[in-house]
């Protein structure tokens, strides 16, 4: 809509990623990427070596963010090999 004005915000707010590459490409195509200036990205890809400990850490990092308005975690994350889904874990330990 031309016609409207932005709203203005002191502070942008970020969308975080926990998925697979091919989602956070998407994402980031899409310019919802972002680096901050310790170098530290608004998304974690996650293959078959991301172990869920790594997984846990960037969703408890993404979190405190105070940039961070929403944390996104594909569906691909949320389930782990042994049938266990890894939110289940992000519960117990959290």
């Amino acid at each position: 809509m031309a016609g409207r004005t932005p709203i203005r915000t002191i502070n942008s707010a970020l969308i975080a990623m926990i998925a697979d590459e091919d989602t956070v490409t998407g994402f980031l195509l899409a310019g919802v990427g972002n680096v901050d200036l310790r170098r530290k990205t608004n998304y974690l890809i996650v293959d078959s070596k991301t172990t869920v400990k790594q997984i846990e850490d960037a969703f408890k990092d993404f979190t405190s963010r105070e940039d961070v308005a929403v944390v996104l975690l594909s569906q691909y994350v949320s389930f782990s090999n042994d049938g266990d889904t890894v939110c289940q874990s992000f519960y117990k330990n959290w």
